[in-house]
């Protein structure tokens, strides 16, 4: 059996795009449905950084805390009220202490409604999904929903040295944090859909450990699966 190296089949790939785009002269490709992609990610495995790549090497925006704010607007209240329930936020106040601090309560339903509402507007267009679920709330829509993982050890380690904590405290902070993720998503969807964990990767198109891959090599191998899942023919060259 032939076993082919990736790299030289990434190369192929590329040269076969290159030169099929420098030797013909061809319209812009008309795509039929906007080029969305969700990424959940375990905190400190590098999920930003690889949005932000890939938003370069699509020409295509990027949600992430934004979004809170766009929860708020379709409500038509204060982003204050919606906290308690989005992952983003520290865990403080339960939502029954934010009920009696504003006196307008705000419940998971009313955030799932008007969360749900936001991610199926946003991916009208081009754009590229940081977590809340936004794959479970596209599910059966041509999207492309990317998982990245990392291990407890090495996500701590580059949380350590970017925020210059020791490693005892920023592997808590891991382990607080993608707890908290979970436990979003849980809480969110789970009445809803049978299997809404994280953990499954069936929930995914692509999985990337990056313990040992560095955000820009993630971000070629989530392109070149993009392109073979047919989300576009040609793979953008990543900007440095």
């Amino acid at each position: 059996m032939t076993i082919i190296d990736p790299l030289t089949y990434l190369k192929n790939v590329l040269a076969r795009d290159f030169e099929a785009k420098t030797h013909a002269h061809r319209k812009p490709q008309e795509d039929h449905h906007s080029i969305v992609v969700t990424i959940s990610r375990d905190y400190g495995a590098l999920g930003e950084d690889i949005a932000q790549r890939l938003s370069q090497s699509l020409g295509i925006p990027v949600y992430d805390k934004e979004i809170l704010d766009m929860v708020a607007q379709s409500a038509k209240t204060d982003k204050f009220h919606f906290e308690t329930h989005d992952e983003q936020s520290s865990a403080g106040l339960s939502a029954y202490l934010y009920g009696l601090v504003s006196g307008n309560p705000a419940t998971l339903h009313d955030y799932r409604k008007h969360l749900c509402q936001v991610v199926t507007e946003l991916a009208r267009k081009n754009c590229i999904i940081i977590g809340r679920g936004a794959h479970l709330i596209l599910a059966g829509k041509p999207i492309f929903r990317v998982r990245v993982v990392g291990s407890k050890v090495v996500c701590a380690q580059r949380i350590a040295e970017e925020f210059d904590i020791p490693l005892m405290q920023a592997e808590h902070k891991v382990f607080e944090i993608n707890n908290k993720r979970h436990k979003a998503v849980i809480d969110l969807y789970n009445d809803r859909i049978e299997h809404c964990s994280l953990e499954l990767a069936k929930n995914f198109d692509l999985v990337v450990n990056t313990d040992h891959i560095p955000a820009e090599g993630a971000t070629g191998v989530i392109l070149l699966a993009m392109r073979e899942a047919g989300l576009f023919k040609e793979i953008p060259l990543c900007k440095p």
